[in-house]
Formats: C-alpha cells, sequence, structure tokens
C-alpha cells in the first residue's frame, strides 16, 4: 500500500512538472529564429524580452511570438541590425551594420519599412504650413534619382486666371533656376537642380502661400488645390 502512494507521489510530481515545462514552451514565429527561446511568454507565444537562437538570433522585444518592438537581430553570416521591428519586419528607425572588405564596419543609418530601406529621415516631404484659400496640398516622390520639384496649382473652373508660383524663397538648401507653364484652369512650375534637403516658402501669384520641406533627393510631384 505504501509503495502504491509513493508511486502515485512520484507520478503527480512528473506529470506536474510536464504541465510547467508544456506551459513555459514559448512559440517563435519567425523561422530563421526558431530554436531555443529565453525569456518572457504570454499564451504560449513568445511576448516581452527575450531571445532566440536559431540559424538567425534575435534580442530584444517580441509580442506575439514575432520580433516587435527595439530589437538586436543578427544573421549567420555576422552582419546585423539594431533598430525597431514590427511583426518580425525591420519597421522604423535602425541601423545596418555590415562588415567591409577592409575588415572595418559599414553602416547605413535610417528608416525602414516592412525590411526594406526607406531613407534617412522618417517623411520624404512635409507640408509645414499654408495659408486659408489653399484647399489641399498633395506630394509624392516619383523618382529618387532626380532632382526636381514639378508643382501643378490648380483652381476649379470659371476663375479669371491660374495663379502661379512667383517666388520660392529658399529657409535651407538652394535650387538653379525655376519656369512656368499657364494653362487653361492650372499652372505648372518646375524648380529645377535643388540641393536636397530642400526647405523653402511657395509664393503664388493670389498672394497665397504654402511652406513645404523635402528631406530626400529625388523628382517630387506637387499638386495644390485652391479654392
Amino acid at each position: 500500500m505504501l509503495m502504491k502512494q509513493l508511486l502515485l507521489i512520484v507520478t503527480n510530481i512528473i506529470f506536474s512538472c510536464f504541465l510547467v515545462q508544456a506551459q513555459e514552451t514559448c512559440e517563435v514565429k519567425l523561422k530563421d529564429i526558431q530554436g531555443t527561446y529565453t525569456g518572457e511568454c504570454e499564451k504560449g507565444k513568445a511576448n516581452g524580452k527575450g531571445k532566440s537562437v536559431g540559424l538567425d538570433q534575435y534580442e530584444g522585444d517580441f509580442k506575439e511570438g514575432y520580433p516587435d518592438g527595439k530589437g538586436l537581430y543578427t544573421w549567420k553570416d555576422g552582419h546585423y541590425y539594431v533598430g525597431f521591428f514590427k511583426k518580425g519586419k525591420m519597421d522604423g528607425k535602425g541601423d545596418m551594420y555590415y562588415e567591409a572588405s577592409s575588415g572595418k564596419d559599414s553602416v547605413i543609418s535610417g528608416y525602414w519599412k516592412k525590411d526594406k530601406y526607406y531613407g534617412q529621415y522618417e517623411k520624404q516631404y512635409i507640408v509645414i504650413a499654408n495659408t486659408t484659400r489653399i484647399n489641399k496640398i498633395d506630394c509624392s516622390l516619383s523618382d529618387k534619382k532626380g532632382e526636381n520639384i514639378f508643382i501643378t496649382v490648380h483652381q476649379k473652373s470659371g476663375s479669371a486666371s491660374p495663379a502661379y508660383i512667383t517666388n520660392v524663397s529658399s529657409i535651407s538648401g538652394f535650387y538653379y533656376s525655376k519656369n512656368n507653364q499657364i494653362q487653361t484652369n492650372s499652372s505648372i512650375t518646375r524648380v529645377q537642380q535643388v540641393a536636397f534637403p530642400f526647405h523653402a516658402i511657395f509664393y503664388l501669384s493670389n498672394g497665397e502661400n504654402a511652406e513645404i520641406k523635402f528631406n530626400e533627393k529625388g523628382n517630387y510631384d506637387v499638386y495644390i488645390d485652391m479654392q
């Protein structure tokens, strides 16, 4: 009888240890770092501070099994990234370190989106201010190798004459020249050979103005919609 009770106690202890071990198992969802995980868990997934070592390794913040937040990711070849992640992908500000042929580290710093380098700045452009008769300003970067800004000013049909850019006042950076093309209800101004970053106030012929900062080099298309 005593032997049976001892056997039952030992069995319960082993079963309890198995349950504890099962509860402490944390899933890491990123395949290349799956292997050995140590750190915080929640509902069976890596969540919080932790480290996971597989083919590659990652140490930092986890969320629902993925690197999410700030961390250090090291690839099997030795190059590494220090910065922010979102659902397992580099996303936000960070630094990528490579070992150059000279033996020194080569660094790419800036912002990343879904594992791709976005640029040195989080935003390629910022519309800082505009006067009241400007309804909307849209900007887009069309070619990262360019150095021109194309500004289209559009007015509603029936306007006496379309507004156009009369002056560009540089706050930082500079440009070589500008020219205007006047159309029926719009005008197109080309600001050429711009040195970026470029921050300027664009003055219109109808007395309105817009202040825009362009952080990255390239060709930009700016659309200004007037009342």
